[in-house]
């Protein structure tokens, strides 16, 4: 099995953004910036949605703030195996990591697809849509003013193997 990607990299300013992660001049937040990416992201491939979204720690701090997020949220999950995602493995690397820290670990956020949301604030996954949560991928290599878009994609003559990870359901309360 052979996978790739299907990347696309977005570039912003992050000095057009203060301190509560807003646009300077027009008030938009950065995530709804990153929204903005997503939908350009289905409309150059349009029967994909992204799955994946790589940044740095200072941009996923920006993010975090355009959120409003609670100071001990951290936005992210490191890349333990080079720069792309390990599916399998960076999970599993990545909670035993959370075990030992004092902050709780984001590691998606639902996706600008989703619309459907409980009576808590919680998106809904509609099985039968391919839209997931953005997963939040760190990528140091990156820079300030860089996001990847990605989305998995398999050429393997249709055959998949799924893989099913285990990872304890957090919740924020």
């Amino acid at each position: 099995m052979m996978e790739k990607e299907i990347i696309e990299t977005y570039y912003f300013n992050p000095s057009d953004f203060n301190h509560e992660g807003r646009r300077v001049n027009d008030g938009k937040t950065f995530r709804d910036v990153i929204k903005d990416f997503e939908r350009d992201f289905h409309f150059r491939h349009p029967t994909e949605f992204a799955l994946n979204l790589y940044a740095n720690s200072n941009t996923m701090m920006l993010l975090s703030k355009s959120r409003e997020a609670a100071t001990f949220l951290t936005y992210g999950m490191d890349l333990t195996q080079g720069r792309s995602f390990d599916a399998e493995k960076d999970p599993i690397i990545n909670h035993q990591i959370d075990i030992h820290s004092k902050n709780v670990f984001v590691y998606g956020i639902d996706s600008a697809f989703m619309d459907n949301y409980d009576e808590n604030g919680y998106p809904l996954l509609d099985e039968n849509s391919n839209i997931y949560p953005l997963t939040l991928l760190i990528d140091e290599k990156l820079l300030d003013n860089t996001i990847k878009l990605t989305v998995p994609t398999i050429d393997d003559d249709n055959e998949t193997d799924q893989i099913i990870v285990n990872i304890p359901k957090f919740e924020y309360a």
